[in-house]
């Protein structure tokens, strides 16, 4: 029997994003959340998909859909196990390249 992970969904759930609305190709103009205009940005996940794989909103950080869930954490499920360490990311810089 072969197990399927859940790992994308995890992070899925991790996410907080509690619309179930999609707007694929652009964000929407007005946040459907706290009403303010030109504040969605795109959210590029490394690793996971190239480009924007959900949107959110600058001023009350509302996270919304791109793709359905289900696509969203097919994506995400890409990225388990990896990792990056924040800390040394100020000394990225002063290292040479791997």
């Amino acid at each position: 029997m072969v197990s399927k992970s859940n790992a994308g969904l995890e992070i899925f759930d991790g996410l907080e994003i509690r619309g179930t609305k999609r707007w694929k190709k652009e964000p929407p103009d007005v946040c459907p959340y706290c009403s303010k205009e030109d504040c969605i940005s795109g959210v590029e996940v490394i690793a996971a998909y190239d480009g924007a794989l959900f949107w959110e909103c600058d001023e009350c950080g509302e996270k919304l859909l791109r793709f359905t869930k289900e696509t969203t954490a097919k994506y995400l499920a890409k990225t388990d196990g990896l990792y990056i360490d924040l800390e040394r990311m100020k000394y990225i810089c002063q290292e040479p390249p791997n």
